[in-house]
Parts: C-alpha cells; sequence; structure tokens
C-alpha cells in the first residue's frame, strides 16, 4: 500500500481522539473510506482498558447483518489484547431488538402470548393488509395506506401523518380494533411500532430504573439511518448519564422511505450542547480523481454539515490518481456491452482473480438489468446479478424462509408465530380467504394460534377446507422437528426442496419455480449453515446479503473447516442502495440521465433530488481506482416503454455530471487493451 505510515499516524490521531473522548456525549462525522469502524474498535478498547465493565457497553448498528460484522471485526480488534475476553461481553444489537429487551423486562409485552415478531414487508402486504383489507371492507391498497399512515406517526412521531393521508375516523377505529386482536393472535408488530412502544413507556415512566439495562456507554453506528422516533429513544436511553457515541455522515443518507432523518446527526451538537463533534476526513479508499468529483457533487446539498475530505493517495508514495470517466453513448445497447467489454479487457489485462473487484451499480433495474447481463453472457464472463434486498417477495423463495424459521422456533426460547401464518399463505390451492377463516376460527375458540400446528388431535370447529390447511401446516412442521440449525446446505437442501415439493408446492404449474428454487439454493454456499441461511434471507439490503456470504466463505475457508472448493470470483451487479457499505477497485455507474438518476420522481421534488444526490455520491465513493460513469441518448423498446411508455426516448445526461464538473466522451466501445491496463496499473500501486 502506497499511503505512507507518516499519513496512517496523521489519520489515526483524528480517529483516535474521537475514541479516547470522554465527553458526555461524541459525534464522529465519518465520510466514505475514512475509518468509521476502526474508530468503534478502538474506543470499545480504550473503554475495556480504562475500567468500564463490559456488560454494560451497549453498540447499536442498524440491521442483524450489520451486528454480526461488527461484532466480528470488535472481537477480531481484541482478540490479542488484553481485553479480549471482555469484548465478548459487550452487547452489540439493533435497535428493535434493545427495545423488545425494554418492554420484555419491563412486562410491557403481556399482551402477546411470546415476543413479538416484527413483520417484514412480505407479511405486511400479503397478510396484514389482506386481512385489514377484508376487516375494513376496502380494497388492499387503502388498507395498505392505512396500515402505513399509522406507521408512519410512530416512526416520525408525527400525529398528522394521519391526516397527511386523509385517513377517516372510521377507518382509525377499525384499524385500532383489527391491530390489537390480530397482532395478539399472530404475535407480531409492525416496523415502527416497537421503538414507538418504549419511547412511550419511557415519556410515562411506565418503566422502572431497575426494569431498564445498565447502560454506562453507548455507541450507535449510522446514525443517519435513524428516525426521529429511534433518535428520541436513544436520548431517552441515555437519560440516566450514559455515555453517548455515535457515528455516521449525513451525506449517506439514502434512506428517506424508512423515515430516516439525517438532521439527527446534522443537528446533534445543537441537541447535546454538551457534546463534541470529531470529523474524520482522511479518505483510505478513493483515489483523488474520484473523491474531487464526489466532493463537488455533494456541495450542491444544502443544509449539510462540511468537510473536507481528501484522499491520501493524494500525497502516498507513489501517487495515485486514479481515473474519473464519463462516457456517452448512443443508445443503451451499446453501453451494456462497453461496459462487458471493458470488464473482459480489466481481466485480460490482469484483473483476473479479482472479478468480485469490479462493481457494476444500476438505478433502474427494468432498463439496465436486462442488457447487462446479456452483454455480460455474451463475453462469457462470471457476474452475480442483483439479488433483490427482499429476496423473500418471491413466494417459493419465503416458503424457504419460514420453514427455516420454523426451526430456530423449535431451537430458541422465542416463538415465530408469523412464519406458521406465512406457510398457510404460500400453500398451494389455499386462498388468504382461508387463511383468514382460520385466524378468525382461532379468536372466536380462544385457540392459540401457534399451538394449532402441535395439537395431537385437531378441533371440531375445523372446517374441512380449513382442516386441510392446518394439517398440511402441521406436516411441514413435523417435517422439520429434528432440524438443528446447524445443519448446512449440503445436508438439508434435498430435505427442503422435497418439503417444498411434497407438502406446500402441489400443482404442477409449480415446476419451473421449484426448479428456479433448487437453483437459487445451489447458487449459495453448500456449507453454509441453517442459521446463516435465515441471516441472508432476512438481509435489508445487497451489501448486508454479500457480509453475509463474505463471512460464510471465510468460515469455510479457515483452517480446519470443510471446504467446498475454490470459489469463483465474480463481477458484482448491485442496485445503488444496495450497494452502501461495499467498494471495488474498479466501479462502473451506467445510466446517469436525467429521468434515470435523478428519476423522474424525483425532478418533481427538490427534497427527492436531494437524496439522489446522496445516493450518486455514495455510489461513486465505492470506487477505489477508477469510476466510469456513463450515460445513453437514446433507450428503446421494452427500456423504453419502461421509461415513457414509448418505443423509443431520448434522454439527456444527468445532472449530476454537470455538477461534478467530469466531461462527457463519446464513445463506441469499452476500454482498450491500454486503458485497462492503465487502470490495472493503479490498482497494482493502492
Amino acid at each position: 500500500m502506497p499511503i505512507t505510515q507518516a499519513q496512517k499516524t496523521l489519520a489515526n490521531q483524528k480517529q483516535t481522539a474521537a475514541a479516547i473522548d470522554m465527553s458526555p456525549q461524541v459525534g464522529l462525522v465519518a465520510g466514505p473510506g475514512t475509518g468509521k469502524s476502526h474508530s468503534i474498535e478502538n474506543r470499545i478498547v480504550h473503554l475495556l482498558q480504562n475500567g468500564a465493565v463490559a456488560t454494560n457497553i451497549y453498540v447499536i448498528s442498524f440491521t442483524r447483518a450489520a451486528c454480526v460484522e461488527l461484532e466480528g471485526r470488535i472481537h477480531a480488534h481484541c482478540q490479542n489484547l488484553s481485553c479480549a475476553s471482555a469484548a465478548a461481553q459487550i452487547h452489540v444489537s439493533t435497535m428493535h431488538s434493545l427495545a423488545l429487551r425494554i418492554l420484555r423486562k419491563g412486562n410491557l409485552l403481556t399482551s402477546y402470548p411470546s415476543t413479538p415478531i416484527i413483520l417484514d414487508r412480505w407479511e405486511q402486504s400479503n397478510i396484514y393488509d389482506k386481512e385489514l383489507a377484508s376487516s375494513l371492507r376496502c380494497k388492499p391498497s387503502r388498507a395498505s395506506e392505512i396500515r402505513l399512515a399509522h406507521d408512519t406517526q410512530w416512526q416520525t412521531l408525527n400525529p398528522q401523518s394521519i391526516n397527511q393521508a386523509q385517513i377517516t375516523q372510521t377507518e382509525i377505529v377499525g384499524f385500532n380494533a383489527f391491530h390489537a386482536s390480530r397482532t395478539n393472535l399472530y404475535s407480531c408488530v409492525l416496523p415502527g411500532e416497537v421503538i414507538y412502544k418504549c419511547v412511550e413507556a419511557l415519556q410515562q415512566g411506565a418503566l422502572q430504573p431497575n426494569q431498564l439495562p445498565q447502560i454506562d456507554h453507548l455507541i450507535v453506528d449510522e446514525f443517519q439511518d435513524l428516525n426521529a422516533c429511534d433518535q428520541e429513544f436513544i436520548r431517552l436511553l441515555c437519560a440516566n448519564n450514559a455515555v453517548l457515541f455515535i457515528a455516521g455522515d449525513d451525506d449517506q443518507s439514502i434512506y428517506s422511505f424508512r423515515h430516516a432523518d439525517p438532521n439527527g446527526i446534522i443537528n446533534f451538537a445543537l441537541n447535546y450542547p454538551a457534546s463534541r463533534t470529531h470529523i474524520l476526513d482522511d479518505c483510505f479508499r478513493c483515489t483523488p480523481a474520484i473523491l474531487s468529483a464526489a466532493n463537488r457533487l455533494i456541495a450542491h446539498n444544502q443544509n449539510r454539515l462540511q468537510k473536507s475530505l481528501v484522499s491520501l493517495y493524494a500525497t502516498s508514495s507513489p501517487p495515485v490518481q486514479g481515473q474519473m470517466l464519463a462516457w456517452s453513448f448512443r443508445n443503451g445497447q451499446d453501453e451494456a456491452k462497453a461496459i462487458a467489454e471493458s470488464c473482459h479487457q480489466l481481466l485480460n489485462a490482469g484483473m483476473a482473480g479479482m472479478e468480485d473487484e469490479i462493481i457494476i451499480l444500476i438505478s433502474n433495474r427494468k432498463v439496465q438489468l436486462d442488457l447487462i447481463i446479456q452483454e455480460l453472457a455474451n463475453f462469457g464472463l462470471p457476474y452475480d446479478p442483483p439479488r433483490n434486498s427482499s429476496i423473500t417477495d418471491d413466494e417459493i423463495v419465503r416458503a424457504v424462509y419460514s420453514i427455516i424459521r420454523i426451526v430456530k422456533d423449535h431451537s430458541a426460547t422465542e416463538e415465530d408465530y408469523p412464519a406458521h401464518r406465512d406457510i398457510i399463505e404460500v400453500l398451494s390451492g389455499v386462498g388468504s380467504s382461508t387463511a383468514k377463516s382460520i385466524a378468525d376460527a382461532c379468536i372466536a375458540n380462544n385457540q392459540n394460534f401457534r399451538s394449532l400446528f402441535y395439537l395431537p388431535t385437531y378441533p371440531t370447529w375445523l372446517s374441512r377446507r380449513n382442516l386441510s390447511a392446518v394439517q398440511r401446516t402441521a406436516k411441514v412442521v413435523q417435517n422439520v422437528s429434528t432440524w438443528d440449525l446447524n445443519d448446512t446446505l449440503a445436508a438439508r437442501g434435498g430435505d427442503i426442496m422435497a418439503i417444498l415439493s411434497s407438502d406446500i408446492f402441489l400443482l404442477p404449474s409449480s415446476a419451473n419455480a421449484l426448479s428456479t428454487c433448487a437453483t437459487f439454493i445451489g447458487s449459495l454456499p453448500p456449507q453454509m449453515t441453517l442459521d446463516e441461511l435465515i441471516q441472508f434471507l432476512s438481509a435489508p439490503t445487497e451489501a448486508d446479503q454479500q457480509t453475509i456470504i463474505g463471512m460464510v466463505n471465510q468460515r469455510v475457508a479457515s483452517p480446519g473447516a470443510i471446504s467446498g472448493g475454490t470459489i469463483q470470483k465474480r463481477i458484482k451487479i448491485l442496485t445503488m442502495h444496495g450497494a452502501k457499505g461495499l467498494s471495488g477497485k474498479v466501479v462502473f455507474i451506467p445510466g446517469a440521465e436525467q429521468g434515470i438518476i435523478p428519476n423522474f420522481k424525483a425532478l418533481q421534488a427538490t427534497g427527492l433530488v436531494i437524496e439522489q444526490r446522496r445516493l450518486f455520491y455514495v455510489s461513486i465513493t465505492r470506487a477505489r481506482s477508477c469510476c466510469i460513469v456513463s450515460h445513453a441518448v437514446q433507450h428503446n423498446g421494452k427500456q423504453a416503454m419502461v421509461l415513457k411508455q414509448s418505443l423509443r426516448v431520448n434522454l439527456t445526461r444527468s445532472q449530476f455530471l454537470n455538477e461534478m464538473q467530469v466531461r462527457s466522451v463519446n464513445r463506441t466501445m469499452g476500454l482498450t487493451q491500454v486503458e485497462a491496463g492503465n487502470i490495472v496499473s493503479d490498482i497494482n500501486n493502492l
């Protein structure tokens, strides 16, 4: 690495200054590639080596996958230090998990038969909304609006959300009645509900001090991703003199659809007057050409924390300038072909064996994905297509996910009621009305929903259609009763497919879906455990999915592990949202056009353009050595129909390229052999 020891020392001094700051509240603003995670690790070492009680240190990250990765990093960082054993006692969890723990200890979950499970997006749409619609006698789309209005109200702490969605008083009353009974029946909650319940209980004094965990130090990662309710939860947790350390970057806040509020980190110093803020601006990741363009772009966003990110490669030994390129093509087909051709040239120039260091980021699957995959296949290049972050939206993958969750239900102390309900929903020949009828019958006959599938004999009040659905679900439950979460896909893959084909998807029309599912299971590491499979399937982003796959491969490749053979590295195709947290030596960003990024919806609202600018900034700063942004003048056929319901659409280059001050160059082909060689030369100097 050409970054000198002197550069590292200066950069590490800034990280250490934040890590050892014992102000009541500490804010760490860390741009991309500046060492945020390293600072958190150093913070924990400093606390443990200076008398902090490990069990009173709580670390919060945004997703379960992020928690697993962060916990692994902390343990690895501490393994050769005197605090190694203490580090294993630190609590690392999601905010939802911590809130549930607090509510359970405070006896505030007594309205549920078991610790409630948070309904994911598929369950909200396919179960909750359908049953709510039937209860309110409205369309599922309207039921969705009613649910989202209430969930938004919880997550934003804004009572006006109901009024903004024009929810009537009758609908509010109906929702409340349905929600109370159904969440009890299925022992479940909506996403914004858990933190809100905890905030409400803390504000009302419903939790006694001895019912709260002893938190001396609270560390919150990715603070820019927290919504208003999350931020209030953090404030209340620290009310008893816990030292708060938060880390994040307002410029990387890209989840407004989850109500993430970057003002939390922007106004941190105002909200916590006794706090101190540290800014990390020495970038270890991006070369100067890439970082300079990214800095010019994000500077167009107002009301942000000012930063002066500097690439350490500018003065490294030797210096590495890197490349920030913008290409213009006649049409989308030529653009996709040029990207594939460029990948081919890069591998021939020396990146063979580093295929996974080439990343292609797309912003519109329907417009871009098919063309890119087709051209990569034409060159015979290995690639991983973007796994939908909601991969379990596919009915047959949902069935796999539900089966493994029931295995976890049997292995853990917490029961998973929704997983049993999910199985009923995906049974072939069983409609939503039958599923709801079973639920209604359970309520009418005071029957615990989960226990229904474990009874030695079935109650007489089950009708024939309902009885059949319950029996089929019970058979699935029985078939997995001897499985263990440590079982691998190599051992259980065939059993999973047998259950799918013999118990769940019985119709001949399911043959293709079953074949696709078998291919999907076969694409995963054979030594992946069922527990790791749950983590993978529940991961909310592609970056989290990549994290899980990476950890599995690392475990399998470790000494003494059973190896599944050489792992083929592949070019990564990811969505822009899904790439956050990852990096690559070469990054392609096609479709940089007005109407694609920023998309047509964003062009109607300034606030959305601001977030899309952040998204573009995050995408560019995934690149280490070379970033190639491209745009096409014309789109034809089905791609054009997706954009504007026309067979031919002409678009201009994205305003973001203008803001970056990067000139487009007309191209008819991808990288030449010489150009690819120059990029690989830079890569070798990183």
